[in-house]
C-alpha cells in the first residue's frame, strides 16, 4: 500500500456556495482519474479571501493514474510556453492617436523622426544607414546597418522604409531589398512586415499605412498590422498617407489636385475642399499646402473656421512646418527661407536650391539639391547660420 499526500494551498475571492462548488468539482476529477480515496478539502477564509487548502490521499494509485498525470503535465507545460511566447512576442497597442512621424518630415522623405527624447536618422554621411542620437545632439550611435527613409516611431519600435538598389548583403543573401520593417528600441535585428517597393510610410495608432508599388497595380495604398499579419489594399487610389489630423488622411487627388479625406476603414476618398494643393501638412488644426491655382505659393487653411490664409508671395519648392515656424526653399532666387506661420520675420538660412527639410524640437535639418551632404540649423530662434551635420558613431 502506497500513499500519495499533496497539500496545494490556494486563494481566491470568496464566492457563493464556495463549498458545494469546490467539492462537486474535485469529486468529477477524482472519478476521471479513477482515484481510490475522496478528496478532502479543508478551508478558512481572512478578510475576505478564501483559502482552499485541498489533501488528496490515495490509496493504491494506479500506473494510468500516474500516466495521466504526467501527459496533462506536458500538455499543459507546452500550452503554457507557447502562450507565453505569443505573450512576450506581442507588440503592445499605441495610443489611438499615435502619429509616426510629422507629415512635413514625410513630405521630405521621413529621414529624421524625434521620440520619447531621441532623434532616428538616416545618415547620410553614412549611407543612410539608420542612427539615433539625443534631441539636444549627443552620443549618435548607428543602430541598423541598412539605407532608410520615411523613419516613423511609436511605444517600443522604430519602422521604417529599405530600400537598396544597389543591393546590399542583407540577413548573408545579396542582391536588391527593399521593404517595410521594424526594429524594436535597444535591438539591432530588424523584422520585415512587407517586401515590397513603397513611397511614403506612416504610423497611425496602431496601423501602418503606406504607398504600395507593384508592377500590375501601379500605386495603391495598403494597411499593414505592427506585426505585419494582418496586411494588404486598403484604398484602390494612391494616397499619400503623410498629413494625418484625427485618425483621417488628408492628400491630394492625382488627377484635380483636388483635397480629399480618406477615413480608415471606407472603400474610397471623398473630396474634402475644391482647392488643387500640393503636399499638404497638418499643424494642429490647421492645414499648409502650395496653392496650384497660385503658383505654388504656400498657403495655410483652417479646418475649424474655414479661413484661407496666404503665407507667402514666393513660388515654393518644398516646405516643412513646426510649430510656430516654417522652413521652405524659395523658388526664385533659390535659397531656403525660415519665417513665422503668420508670414512674419522672413529669415534667409543659406542660398542655393534644398531638400529633404527635416524638423525636430531643437534642430532642422537639411541637403543640398541631390547631395548627400547634411546641414543643421536651429529650428527656433538662433541667428540662421548652419552647420555641416556629419555625426560619427564613437563605437562602431
Amino acid at each position: 500500500m502506497k500513499t500519495l499526500q499533496h497539500h496545494s494551498p490556494l486563494k481566491i475571492l470568496l464566492l457563493q456556495n464556495t463549498d458545494v462548488n469546490f467539492n462537486i468539482t474535485f469529486i468529477i476529477l477524482a472519478n476521471l482519474m479513477k482515484l481510490d480515496e475522496t478528496i478532502r478539502i479543508n478551508y478558512n477564509y481572512y478578510k475576505g479571501i478564501l483559502f482552499v487548502y485541498i489533501s488528496l490521499e490515495v490509496i493504491r494509485l494506479k500506473k494510468t493514474v500516474i500516466g495521466l498525470i504526467i501527459a496533462a503535465l506536458v500538455i499543459g507545460g507546452i500550452i503554457a510556453a507557447v502562450s507565453l511566447a505569443k505573450y512576450l512576442s506581442r507588440i503592445p497597442d499605441n495610443p489611438a492617436d499615435t502619429i509616426g512621424n510629422t507629415s512635413g518630415n514625410l513630405n521630405n522623405k521621413g529621414l529624421v523622426c524625434e521620440h520619447d527624447g531621441y532623434i532616428y536618422f538616416a545618415n547620410l554621411n553614412d549611407n543612410h544607414t539608420l542612427y539615433r542620437m539625443t534631441s539636444d545632439g549627443r552620443d549618435p550611435v548607428k543602430i541598423a546597418d541598412v539605407p532608410v527613409s520615411y523613419i516613423n516611431a511609436g511605444g517600443d519600435y522604430i519602422y521604417f522604409y529599405f530600400d537598396d538598389p544597389g543591393g546590399t548583403k542583407f540577413m548573408g543573401v545579396a542582391g536588391r531589398m527593399s521593404g517595410i520593417f521594424r526594429i524594436k528600441k535597444g535591438e539591432k535585428d530588424f523584422v520585415c512586415l512587407d517586401k515590397c517597393t513603397s513611397g511614403v510610410l506612416n504610423l497611425v495608432g496602431n496601423t501602418l499605412y503606406y504607398e504600395h508599388y507593384d508592377n500590375t497595380n501601379g500605386m495603391q495604398l495598403y494597411h499593414s498590422s505592427l506585426d505585419g499579419k494582418d496586411k494588404g489594399l486598403a484604398v484602390d487610389e494612391i494616397i499619400n498617407p503623410a498629413c494625418v489630423i484625427n485618425g483621417d488622411i488628408y492628400y491630394c487627388e492625382q488627377d484635380s489636385m483636388t483635397l480629399k479625406v480618406y477615413r480608415p476603414g471606407d472603400t474610397e476618398g471623398r473630396v474634402y475642399m475644391d482647392y488643387s494643393v500640393y503636399n499638404p501638412v497638418a499643424d494642429g488644426s490647421d492645414l499648409y499646402f502650395l496653392n496650384m491655382k497660385d503658383d505654388y505659393k504656400l498657403y495655410r487653411y483652417s479646418l475649424s473656421n474655414g479661413q484661407l490664409t496666404k503665407i507667402t508671395d514666393e513660388r515654393v519648392d518644398t516646405f516643412n512646418v513646426y510649430g510656430s515656424v516654417i522652413f521652405y526653399q524659395r523658388n526664385q532666387n533659390p535659397a531656403l527661407i525660415r519665417v513665422n506661420t503668420d508670414g512674419s520675420e522672413a529669415m534667409v538660412i543659406a542660398e542655393g536650391n534644398f531638400e529633404n527639410i527635416n524638423c525636430t524640437s531643437t534642430y532642422t535639418f537639411y541637403s543640398p539639391f541631390r547631395e548627400d551632404t547634411t546641414y543643421m540649423t536651429y529650428t527656433f530662434g538662433g541667428n540662421g547660420q548652419s552647420t555641416v551635420f556629419a555625426p560619427i558613431d564613437e563605437g562602431s
